[in-house]
């Protein structure tokens, strides 16, 4: 009885298009290789294209059936990205009416694109928040909101990596 229903229970998640995250289609034909630019940053926040960038470039590289290439010339495809917003405040408070905790959220867009005829294979855009401890020293709250921003756009990275990969 129990083997009958965990066939059943295997054949229904098989039948209703359940896959793991990352385990899509991949990109559609012809895609094997892609040039990812430095994204722009429309956010008050200096930097962040390059964090982003950089790890977007180590997240499709890290990856498999994907080949990133510096020269937007040799590439299938090419990705076009945007930092659109940053924002850090407070998240919740404690006694007293003080800062508890801050949350950072950060909001990028990008555009998949071939690189023949430009046609726009995927746009999308995706945000991410993390959350961080308040201290007292400014130096220090400043390190820790730097060590926010550098988990949100890992995972930005990643989702994007997702988005693109299962999306065809």
């Amino acid at each position: 009885m129990l083997s009958t229903v965990f066939l059943l229970l295997l054949l229904f998640a098989g039948g209703c298009g359940y896959h793991p995250l990352g385990s899509g289609n991949g990109l559609p034909e012809g895609v094997e290789s892609i040039y990812i630019g430095v994204f722009d940053n429309r956010s008050l926040e200096p930097f962040l294209e390059n964090q982003i960038s950089r790890d977007v470039v180590e997240e499709f590289s890290r990856r498999k059936g994907l080949r990133v290439v510096e020269d937007p010339r040799a590439a299938d495809a090419r990705l076009e990205g945007e930092v659109i917003t940053f924002h850090a405040g407070a998240l919740s408070f404690g006694p007293e009416d003080r800062i508890g905790q801050y949350r950072a959220t950060l909001t990028i867009a990008a555009t998949l694109r071939r690189s023949d005829s430009g046609l726009v294979l995927w746009r999308g855009q995706l945000s991410w928040s993390e959350k961080y401890p308040v201290v007292s020293d400014k130096s220090e709250q400043e390190d820790n909101e730097q060590a926010a921003i550098r988990v949100i756009s890992r995972r930005l990275a990643e989702n994007l990596f997702v988005r693109l990969h299962d999306n065809f």
